[in-house]
């Protein structure tokens, strides 16, 4: 069986096994939501982006709701906090202190503390952002990436080493989060299923996130439905439907083994 024949075979098993698995309405509103989700307002990008910075492993326990930062982040508009705070990130760190010190651990001499990391990411997010005065204008830029695999990788690279602490997943997953359906994460679940069904000999982003454009395209499919379906079998949470059926990981890999014999 040669590869792109393998690749449509097992993302179609996997749609079918996640039906079995859930109503297939459910399994639809699941995936539909990024189709339906486009930010009307560069605040909105910049909300999402430090949403996305907070979805760093480790962190989402150690940083506070993206909501409750609103007044500290002046509505989330990234010209305003530049203008505010500038490079400062200590500044921007004390006031975080100031609101949310009784809750978490917050060490402004640990340069490894998560609130000193996010305070300086944050910033390198308004700092980026401040480049576009419109969605429109930052629609463009996305979209000059689009023409294929290798251009398309391009781009979370750049937001990598623009923003700090970001990284090639979290670039990923902040372009998603904001519609653009051309990225997917290549995260610990797609990681797990691909190198246990030999669909990627290294494990690696950049490897896991070629692949699963390759199957989009193989298929005809966004590369962020690709994601979530292989994520869904990974996680089990239909959280658009609250709807939790525990990992199922291990019994979608066997299954896929014994089918491929």
């Amino acid at each position: 069986m040669n590869e792109d024949v393998k690749l449509k075979r097992i993302y179609k098993e996997a749609y079918d096994f996640l039906k079995r698995k859930v109503d297939e309405s459910v399994l639809k509103k699941q995936l539909e939501y990024y189709h339906n989700h486009k930010p009307n307002s560069t605040k909105e990008i910049f909300k999402q982006m430090v949403g996305s910075l907070k979805n760093k492993q480790g962190y989402v326990n150690f940083i506070a709701d993206v909501d409750q930062m609103d007044y500290i982040l002046l509505g989330f508009e990234p010209k305003k906090i530049l203008k505010r705070f500038g490079y400062d990130w200590k500044k921007l760190f004390l006031e975080f202190k100031e609101k949310f010190g009784q809750n978490y651990r917050m060490n402004i001499d640990n340069k490894r503390n998560a609130w000193v990391m996010y305070s300086r990411g944050v910033l390198s997010c308004s700092k980026f952002l401040s480049n576009f005065d419109s969605v429109k204008e930052f629609d463009d830029f996305v979209n000059s990436f689009f023409h294929n695999e290798f251009t398309i990788a391009s781009l979370p690279m750049l937001l990598e080493k623009e923003i700090f602490g970001f990284g090639f997943p979290l670039a990923c997953d902040f372009l998603k989060e904001i519609g653009y359906v051309q990225y997917g994460k290549p995260d610990v679940h797609l990681k797990e299923i691909f190198m246990e069904l030999n669909l990627v000999k290294l494990d690696t982003d950049y490897e896991v996130f070629k692949k699963i454009v390759k199957i989009g395209l193989l298929v005809n499919q966004d590369p962020v439905i690709v994601d979530k379906v292989f994520w869904l079998i990974g996680s089990g949470n239909f959280y658009e439907s609250d709807i939790k059926i525990g990992k199922q990981k291990s019994e979608f890999i066997d299954y896929i083994k014994n089918k491929l014999k």
